[in-house]
Protein backbone atom coordinates (compact mmCIF):
# COMPACT_ATOMS: atom_id res chain seq x y z
CA UNK A 1 0.00 0.00 0.00
CA UNK A 2 1.46 3.35 -1.06
CA UNK A 3 1.41 6.65 0.80
CA UNK A 4 -1.74 7.59 -1.13
CA UNK A 5 -3.53 4.38 -0.19
CA UNK A 6 -3.85 2.95 -3.72
CA UNK A 7 -3.54 -0.78 -4.30
CA UNK A 8 -0.47 -1.40 -6.52
CA UNK A 9 0.00 -3.64 -9.56
CA UNK A 10 -3.50 -3.24 -10.99
CA UNK A 11 -4.53 -2.07 -14.46
CA UNK A 12 -7.91 -1.06 -15.91
CA UNK A 13 -9.08 -0.06 -19.39
CA UNK A 14 -12.31 1.20 -20.90
CA UNK A 15 -14.04 -0.50 -23.84
CA UNK A 16 -13.93 2.60 -26.06
CA UNK A 17 -10.15 2.78 -26.12
CA UNK A 18 -10.06 6.27 -24.60
CA UNK A 19 -8.43 5.60 -21.21
CA UNK A 20 -6.27 3.07 -19.43
CA UNK A 21 -5.14 3.13 -15.80
CA UNK A 22 -2.27 1.29 -14.16
CA UNK A 23 -0.55 1.41 -10.80
CA UNK A 24 2.81 -0.32 -10.49
CA UNK A 25 6.39 -0.11 -9.26
CA UNK A 26 9.30 0.64 -11.59
CA UNK A 27 13.00 -0.07 -11.12
CA UNK A 28 15.62 2.58 -11.86
CA UNK A 29 15.85 3.11 -15.61
CA UNK A 30 18.23 4.72 -18.10
CA UNK A 31 17.79 4.65 -21.86
CA UNK A 32 15.08 5.35 -24.43
CA UNK A 33 11.48 6.23 -23.62
CA UNK A 34 9.54 4.80 -26.57
CA UNK A 35 6.79 6.98 -28.09
CA UNK A 36 3.24 6.04 -27.14
CA UNK A 37 0.01 7.08 -28.87
CA UNK A 38 -1.48 8.22 -25.56
CA UNK A 39 -1.14 11.27 -23.36
CA UNK A 40 0.41 9.91 -20.15
CA UNK A 41 -0.39 11.38 -16.72
CA UNK A 42 1.84 9.88 -14.03
CA UNK A 43 1.32 10.43 -10.31
CA UNK A 44 4.21 9.38 -8.07
CA UNK A 45 2.83 7.38 -5.14
CA UNK A 46 6.03 6.12 -3.46
CA UNK A 47 9.81 6.73 -3.35
CA UNK A 48 11.78 9.91 -4.04
CA UNK A 49 14.16 10.21 -6.98
CA UNK A 50 15.16 12.16 -10.05
CA UNK A 51 13.75 11.98 -13.56
CA UNK A 52 15.14 13.42 -16.79
CA UNK A 53 13.51 13.17 -20.20
CA UNK A 54 14.97 14.84 -23.31
CA UNK A 55 13.78 14.28 -26.87
CA UNK A 56 11.13 15.28 -29.37
CA UNK A 57 8.80 16.81 -26.79
CA UNK A 58 9.47 19.38 -24.06
CA UNK A 59 12.44 18.66 -21.80
CA UNK A 60 11.45 17.39 -18.35
CA UNK A 61 13.85 17.26 -15.42
CA UNK A 62 13.35 17.30 -11.66
CA UNK A 63 12.63 15.33 -8.51
CA UNK A 64 9.75 12.86 -8.33
CA UNK A 65 8.24 12.46 -4.88
CA UNK A 66 4.84 11.18 -3.68
CA UNK A 67 2.14 13.56 -4.87
CA UNK A 68 4.15 14.83 -7.86
CA UNK A 69 2.54 14.60 -11.30
CA UNK A 70 4.46 14.38 -14.60
CA UNK A 71 2.98 14.17 -18.09
CA UNK A 72 4.30 12.93 -21.44
CA UNK A 73 2.80 14.00 -24.75
CA UNK A 74 1.66 11.35 -27.25
CA UNK A 75 4.08 10.28 -29.95
CA UNK A 76 7.21 11.85 -28.44
CA UNK A 77 10.28 9.63 -28.20
CA UNK A 78 12.95 10.62 -25.68
CA UNK A 79 16.01 9.45 -23.80
CA UNK A 80 16.82 9.92 -20.16
CA UNK A 81 16.68 8.26 -16.78
CA UNK A 82 14.40 7.74 -13.81
CA UNK A 83 15.05 6.54 -10.26
CA UNK A 84 13.11 3.68 -8.70
CA UNK A 85 9.53 4.84 -8.32
CA UNK A 86 5.91 3.83 -8.02
CA UNK A 87 3.42 5.47 -10.36
CA UNK A 88 -0.30 5.73 -10.86
CA UNK A 89 -0.61 6.24 -14.61
CA UNK A 90 -3.60 7.41 -16.63
CA UNK A 91 -3.21 6.99 -20.40
CA UNK A 92 -5.61 9.09 -22.49
CA UNK A 93 -6.19 8.64 -26.21
CA UNK A 94 -6.74 12.28 -27.20
CA UNK A 95 -7.85 11.39 -30.74
CA UNK A 96 -10.57 9.06 -29.48
CA UNK A 97 -11.54 11.59 -26.81
CA UNK A 98 -11.83 14.34 -29.43
CA UNK A 99 -14.11 12.12 -31.51
CA UNK A 100 -16.51 11.76 -28.57
CA UNK A 101 -16.17 15.23 -27.04
CA UNK A 102 -16.23 18.43 -29.11
CA UNK A 103 -14.67 20.36 -26.19
CA UNK A 104 -11.67 18.05 -25.76
CA UNK A 105 -8.29 19.68 -25.04
CA UNK A 106 -5.79 19.83 -27.94
CA UNK A 107 -2.23 18.57 -27.59
CA UNK A 108 -0.80 22.05 -28.17
CA UNK A 109 -2.49 23.34 -25.01
CA UNK A 110 -0.63 20.74 -22.92
CA UNK A 111 2.92 21.48 -24.10
CA UNK A 112 3.73 23.89 -21.21
CA UNK A 113 2.50 21.33 -18.68
CA UNK A 114 4.76 18.64 -20.16
CA UNK A 115 7.89 20.71 -19.46
CA UNK A 116 7.61 20.64 -15.67
CA UNK A 117 6.74 18.51 -12.66
CA UNK A 118 3.55 19.43 -10.82
CA UNK A 119 3.42 19.50 -7.03
CA UNK A 120 -0.29 20.22 -7.21
CA UNK A 121 -2.49 18.72 -4.45
CA UNK A 122 -5.53 19.22 -6.69
CA UNK A 123 -4.12 17.04 -9.50
CA UNK A 124 -3.00 14.42 -7.00
CA UNK A 125 -6.40 14.32 -5.31
CA UNK A 126 -8.33 14.07 -8.60
CA UNK A 127 -6.13 11.28 -9.97
CA UNK A 128 -6.41 9.31 -6.72
CA UNK A 129 -10.19 9.77 -6.67
CA UNK A 130 -10.48 8.63 -10.30
CA UNK A 131 -8.51 5.49 -9.52
CA UNK A 132 -10.74 4.59 -6.59
CA UNK A 133 -13.89 5.31 -8.60
CA UNK A 134 -12.61 3.18 -11.49
CA UNK A 135 -11.92 0.27 -9.14
CA UNK A 136 -15.55 0.39 -7.98
CA UNK A 137 -17.44 1.40 -11.12
CA UNK A 138 -15.09 0.95 -14.07
CA UNK A 139 -13.99 3.67 -16.48
CA UNK A 140 -17.40 4.56 -17.90
CA UNK A 141 -18.98 6.40 -14.97
CA UNK A 142 -20.01 10.05 -15.35
CA UNK A 143 -17.70 10.90 -12.44
CA UNK A 144 -14.70 9.36 -14.20
CA UNK A 145 -15.39 11.07 -17.53
CA UNK A 146 -15.80 14.47 -15.90
CA UNK A 147 -12.68 13.89 -13.81
CA UNK A 148 -10.59 13.31 -16.94
CA UNK A 149 -11.84 16.60 -18.39
CA UNK A 150 -11.07 18.38 -15.11
CA UNK A 151 -7.48 17.08 -15.21
CA UNK A 152 -6.96 18.16 -18.81
CA UNK A 153 -8.43 21.62 -18.22
CA UNK A 154 -6.20 22.10 -15.17
CA UNK A 155 -3.08 21.06 -17.09
CA UNK A 156 -3.98 23.16 -20.14
CA UNK A 157 -4.00 26.27 -17.94
CA UNK A 158 -0.45 25.65 -16.73
CA UNK A 159 1.90 28.53 -17.66
CA UNK A 160 5.49 27.86 -18.66
CA UNK A 161 8.04 28.64 -15.98
CA UNK A 162 9.68 32.02 -16.64
CA UNK A 163 13.05 30.63 -17.71
CA UNK A 164 11.36 28.46 -20.34
CA UNK A 165 8.83 30.87 -21.74
CA UNK A 166 8.93 31.03 -25.51
CA UNK A 167 6.38 31.61 -28.21
CA UNK A 168 5.55 28.66 -30.41
CA UNK A 169 4.98 29.72 -34.00
CA UNK A 170 2.89 27.30 -36.06
CA UNK A 171 4.65 25.69 -38.98
CA UNK A 172 3.07 27.10 -42.14
CA UNK A 173 3.45 27.81 -45.83
CA UNK A 174 5.67 25.66 -48.04
CA UNK A 175 7.50 24.14 -45.07
CA UNK A 176 4.28 22.74 -43.61
CA UNK A 177 3.03 21.62 -47.01
CA UNK A 178 6.31 19.82 -47.77
CA UNK A 179 6.02 17.91 -44.50
CA UNK A 180 2.38 16.98 -45.13
CA UNK A 181 3.18 15.89 -48.70
CA UNK A 182 6.02 13.67 -47.49
CA UNK A 183 3.76 12.03 -44.91
CA UNK A 184 1.07 11.36 -47.53
CA UNK A 185 3.57 9.85 -49.96
CA UNK A 186 5.07 7.50 -47.38
CA UNK A 187 2.20 6.18 -45.28
CA UNK A 188 3.38 2.63 -46.04
CA UNK A 189 6.90 3.35 -44.79
CA UNK A 190 8.61 4.19 -41.53
CA UNK A 191 8.57 7.97 -41.01
CA UNK A 192 10.91 9.44 -38.41
CA UNK A 193 10.22 12.76 -36.72
CA UNK A 194 13.88 13.72 -37.15
CA UNK A 195 13.46 13.37 -40.93
CA UNK A 196 10.37 15.59 -40.95
CA UNK A 197 12.13 18.12 -38.74
CA UNK A 198 15.10 18.27 -41.11
CA UNK A 199 12.73 18.88 -44.03
CA UNK A 200 11.22 21.80 -42.10
CA UNK A 201 14.66 23.12 -41.16
CA UNK A 202 14.19 22.60 -37.41
CA UNK A 203 15.43 20.38 -34.62
CA UNK A 204 13.04 17.62 -33.52
CA UNK A 205 11.81 19.36 -30.38
CA UNK A 206 11.07 22.70 -32.07
CA UNK A 207 9.45 20.90 -34.99
CA UNK A 208 7.13 18.92 -32.69
CA UNK A 209 5.96 22.15 -31.06
CA UNK A 210 5.45 24.07 -34.30
CA UNK A 211 3.78 21.12 -36.05
CA UNK A 212 1.43 20.62 -33.10
CA UNK A 213 0.61 24.33 -33.12
CA UNK A 214 -0.27 24.11 -36.82
CA UNK A 215 -2.26 20.86 -36.85
CA UNK A 216 -3.39 20.20 -33.28
CA UNK A 217 -1.55 16.86 -33.33
CA UNK A 218 1.98 15.73 -32.56
CA UNK A 219 3.73 14.34 -35.67
CA UNK A 220 3.26 10.75 -34.44
CA UNK A 221 -0.45 11.28 -33.77
CA UNK A 222 -0.99 13.02 -37.13
CA UNK A 223 0.72 10.21 -39.05
CA UNK A 224 -1.42 7.64 -37.23
CA UNK A 225 -4.57 9.60 -38.06
CA UNK A 226 -3.67 9.77 -41.75
CA UNK A 227 -2.84 6.06 -41.85
CA UNK A 228 -6.17 5.14 -40.30
CA UNK A 229 -8.07 7.38 -42.71
CA UNK A 230 -6.29 5.75 -45.65
CA UNK A 231 -7.04 2.33 -44.17
CA UNK A 232 -10.75 3.14 -44.00
CA UNK A 233 -10.78 3.95 -47.70
CA UNK A 234 -9.07 0.63 -48.44
CA UNK A 235 -11.48 -1.29 -46.20
CA UNK A 236 -14.30 -0.38 -48.59
CA UNK A 237 -12.58 -2.61 -51.14
CA UNK A 238 -13.74 -6.10 -50.15
CA UNK A 239 -11.02 -7.74 -52.26
CA UNK A 240 -8.27 -6.43 -49.97
CA UNK A 241 -7.38 -8.43 -46.88
CA UNK A 242 -6.78 -6.81 -43.50
CA UNK A 243 -3.12 -7.86 -43.78
CA UNK A 244 -2.76 -6.15 -47.17
CA UNK A 245 -4.34 -2.99 -45.82
CA UNK A 246 -2.10 -3.05 -42.75
CA UNK A 247 0.98 -3.26 -44.97
CA UNK A 248 -0.28 -0.42 -47.16
CA UNK A 249 -0.33 1.94 -44.18
CA UNK A 250 2.97 0.99 -42.61
CA UNK A 251 2.09 -1.91 -40.27
CA UNK A 252 3.96 -5.17 -40.86
CA UNK A 253 2.04 -6.73 -37.95
CA UNK A 254 -1.75 -6.92 -38.58
CA UNK A 255 -2.40 -7.18 -34.83
CA UNK A 256 -0.61 -3.88 -34.20
CA UNK A 257 -2.62 -2.33 -37.03
CA UNK A 258 -5.88 -3.57 -35.52
CA UNK A 259 -4.91 -2.18 -32.11
CA UNK A 260 -4.10 1.23 -33.59
CA UNK A 261 -7.28 1.23 -35.67
CA UNK A 262 -9.40 0.41 -32.64
CA UNK A 263 -7.76 3.16 -30.58
CA UNK A 264 -8.71 5.73 -33.21
CA UNK A 265 -12.09 4.38 -34.36
CA UNK A 266 -13.38 2.50 -31.33
CA UNK A 267 -13.92 -0.72 -33.34
CA UNK A 268 -11.72 -3.23 -35.17
CA UNK A 269 -11.04 -2.99 -38.93
CA UNK A 270 -13.25 -6.03 -39.54
CA UNK A 271 -16.12 -4.48 -37.58
CA UNK A 272 -15.70 -1.17 -39.41
CA UNK A 273 -15.82 -2.99 -42.75
CA UNK A 274 -19.08 -4.73 -41.82
CA UNK A 275 -20.71 -1.51 -40.62
CA UNK A 276 -19.66 0.37 -43.76
CA UNK A 277 -20.29 -2.43 -46.27
CA UNK A 278 -22.09 -0.75 -49.21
Amino acid sequence: MSELGITPSISLADKRGICMLAHASFDAFEGEFSPAPFLMLNLCTAHVGRIKRVGEGPKLEGVLRPGTVAIALPGTAATGHSSKTQLLGIAINLEALSASDDNAIAVEALIPAASQLHNDPFLSAVMSALWRDAELHGLSSAFFEEGINVLLRRLSQCPQSSHRQQSTHPLKGPRLQNVLDLIESRLAEDIRVSELAALAGQDSRSFTRSFSAATGFTPFAYITQRRMRSAKESLRNQSLSITDIALSVGYSNPSKFSEAFRRISGITPGQWRKVNDP
